[in-house]
């Protein structure tokens, strides 16, 4: 028995709503009975039912407007009806309307309880999989893109301005930017946010394999098709797929692709039936297309149906300011993974995230802080815990930076590094004085004295 489960006995009959009523409240659930019609119908739309038993025929007053109006007010809500005569229409129209069972009169209590807990079951996994479904939402939505750096604000303005709509929209950024990361934000932040995100890596797989799993195939359609499959745009109707690494896709698949584009509408391999599809598509790659259509390799038609809209993601080396805000969350995410009290990094370590070029960019600070997490033996991550290679090598462009210092005078160099340190965290003096190692007040003189304000 599911506890507190609220139940609502809508019947004009009071001896029938009697009876259920009172074999219910023995078994322990909260029953409210109603028999002015008007009102069953108000309660039932309330939502604050988790199941609604009624009845239908001469004595069921208006049975199927309670029904209607249950599943209106909270789609998880069940419906019994109990009818005193079984009549097979009456039934039919019963089950297309929404009811989950459909009983005739006298029910003993024994079935009534099985009916009812068999109900309130679908109830409770109906509601855990909304549960279930706001959390991913919630994990993904685009207000949880990490970023306060004017690159990433660019990026996130855009995502909300496209997001609700149905547009196409085409990521392009290096490997590690974190293209599926805003392709899952623009999909759990439509309308499309209840049906399926779908991902596909187009790198790296052949024609036939590729035409396979974004169309589907029937039986017999190559060898070792021993049965029919449904393909990834049919798998994503109603929602969004995502074609990773679309540059690489053969120019054969292409094709197909712009076909689907164009009409709507798929073929599955072997098959001659056209099927329609409602799948909204966003494509990501790190290559430059533009440079692929003129070597022939990518479609030019394809290009511009895909470049709908373009969201451009920075390196992370174009996005420091946005280092420290990274890496306190990846701590956050990976002490509590893997059970690990952790309460941030060092001054030392910061300086050689924040320092360090990141070709592997946001993806390879995020392994970066796991793995020092899981190596440390202290609550604070210092310089030990760094993988060496990033000892080793410190970043990219340090040298040039020090070659191009040297013969100026110290005040001058001073002036440049803080102008330089404060354009990377847009203007925050506490994390700027946090980078150079000086306090705020420090910082503070040295911007009046340079006048860097």
């Amino acid at each position: 028995m599911q506890e507190h489960a609220n139940v609502l006995i809508a019947a004009p009959d009071q001896e029938l709503a009697g009876t259920v009523g009172s074999a219910l409240r023995e078994a322990g659930y909260a029953c409210t009975v109603v028999s002015e019609p008007d009102e069953a119908v108000r309660e039932a739309a309330s939502g604050l039912y988790d199941l609604v038993l009624t009845g239908l025929g001469p004595e069921g007053g208006n049975g199927m407007a309670v029904l209607s109006a249950a599943r209106q007010g909270d789609p998880a809500c069940q419906v019994i009806v109990i009818t005193s005569e079984s009549r097979a229409e009456e039934a039919v129209d019963a089950m297309a309307a929404g009811a989950l069972y459909y009983l005739q009169a006298p029910v003993s209590p024994a079935e009534l309880m099985m009916f009812t807990d068999r109900a309130l079951e679908y109830v409770q996994t109906a509601r855990e999989r909304d549960a279930m479904r706001e959390e991913l939402a919630r994990r993904h939505e685009f207000d949880n893109i990490i970023g306060n750096s004017r690159p990433m604000q660019r990026v996130l303005a855009k995502v909300a301005q496209i997001a609700r709509t149905n547009v196409t929209v085409l990521i392009q950024g290096e490997t590690g930017t974190g293209k599926e990361v805003v392709a899952r934000a623009i999909h759990y932040s439509s309308d499309r946010r209840n049906a399926r995100f779908v991902p596909l890596n187009c790198a790296g797989l052949v024609e036939t394999i590729l035409e396979s799993e974004l169309f589907g195939h029937e039986k017999g359609a190559f060898t070792g098709a021993t049965s029919s499959r449904v393909g990834l745009f049919e798998y994503a109707d109603r929602g969004t797929l995502f074609l990773d690494e679309i540059g690489d896709m053969p120019p054969a698949s292409q094709t197909k692709l712009l076909r689907v584009l164009e009409r709507g509408e798929i073929v599955r391999v072997g098959s001659n039936e056209p099927i329609y599809v409602d799948v909204r598509l966003i494509a990501a790659t790190h290559q430059n297309l533009r440079q692929k259509i003129e070597e022939g390799t990518f479609r030019r038609d394809l290009f511009y149906r895909l470049n709908v809209v373009t969201i451009n993601l920075p390196p992370l080396r174009e996005r420091q300011g946005d280092i420290p805000l990274l890496a306190d969350a990846f701590v956050r995410e990976f002490a509590e993974v893997h059970g690990r009290t952790v309460d941030g990094l060092t001054a030392g370590a910061r300086k050689v995230l924040f320092r360090y070029g990141w070709p592997g960019n946001v993806r390879e600070l995020r392994n970066c802080v796991e793995h020092m997490v899981v190596a440390t033996t202290d609550e604070l991550l210092g310089e030990d815990d760094l993988p060496e290679y990033m000892l080793e090598r410190p970043g990219e462009g340090s040298e040039d930076l020090l070659g191009s210092a040297a013969g100026q005078p110290l005040e001058q160099i001073e002036k440049l590094h803080i102008a330089r340190t404060l354009e990377l965290v847009d203007g925050n003096r506490e994390r700027a004085a946090e980078l150079l190692g000086i306090g705020e007040r420090t910082l503070y003189r040295k911007i009046e004295k340079y006048g860097l304000r």
